[in-house]
């Protein structure tokens, strides 16, 4: 199958979805970056699987947005998701705020995930290490936002995820700068208040029955590596794998690293 953005429904939804690749189907999750485009790591899982990567409701071009109210929301529409494409049980990938819902799916659902991959997931809460608060960054200061997600702030990835100096959102594409807010405020609809975590999720994760791999950036400033070893403690039979000179942003900064351990632990019998 070739690389393509598609779309389909979903609960009434017109969903987009980035689709390619052959083999094992995977679901991959995006974080509040919105990255359901064919980045280099999703070119990378198209190679080796049947890559689906669809948009939540409110990112990109993906509608329903109004009728997300709390993260609960996102977890029925991806049940509904996994109807619509007849899995009786798919392996997950996500990413952040991809990995909340992941984890939130196969605590509630936990028949429906086969192997779940946590990559610097949100979700839950660490009291003396608290989650940073993204919404708190000023856009007047586009470098500290490359401080947080990435370790290296010269990647080239942080570097086009950054405005340069003095040059306004209002020189940005238009789409560029309309994706941005919509992602923000889908973001905020589910992880404003509490802080990006469902305090119920800790007491469900004992429900997994997917086979899980906890996957981390050593350096991450967004959800230190703390919540990596607590997921792995509180999911029965989870492992924790720490990438090191990483940061938030793994997929992006360490390609190589994730593509590697994704295909490595999804293989394992």
């Amino acid at each position: 199958m070739a690389n393509v953005v598609t779309h389909l429904e979903v609960l009434g939804r017109r969903i987009q979805e980035c689709r390619g690749g052959s083999g094992k189907p995977l679901l991959y999750l995006h974080s509040a970056a919105g990255e359901a485009i064919w980045l280099p790591h999703l070119t990378g899982l198209a190679a080796k699987y049947e890559l689906h990567a669809p948009a939540h409701p409110g990112f990109l071009g993906s509608q329903g947005i109004e009728q997300i109210r709390d993260i609960e929301d996102y977890v029925y529409h991806y049940l509904a998701y996994l109807d619509v494409m007849g899995w009786k049980s798919i392996d997950v990938v996500g990413l952040s705020l991809g990995g909340w819902i992941g984890a939130e799916l196969a605590a509630r659902y936990p028949e429906r995930i086969s192997k779940l991959v946590l990559v610097d997931a949100v979700g839950i809460w660490i009291r003396e290490k608290p989650i940073a608060d993204i919404f708190a960054i000023d856009s007047r200061h586009p470098e500290k936002l490359q401080q947080l997600l990435f370790h290296d702030v010269d990647h080239p990835m942080a570097k086009l995820m950054a405005v340069p100096r003095g040059a306004g959102v209002q020189n940005l594409p238009e789409e560029m700068v309309i994706n941005f807010m919509n992602a923000l405020a889908a973001t905020a609809k589910v992880g404003w208040n509490p802080l990006l975590h469902d305090p119920r999720l800790e007491s469900l994760l004992h429900r997994v029955t997917a086979k899980t791999l906890c996957l981390w950036g050593a350096h991450d400033r967004v959800v230190p590596v703390e919540y990596g070893e607590k997921y792995a403690k509180l999911i029965p039979g989870a492992s924790l794998e720490v990438i090191p000179d990483c940061g938030h942003m793994l997929p992006f900064e360490k390609t190589a690293e994730f593509l590697a351990a994704v295909t490595r632990f999804i293989g394992q019998a």
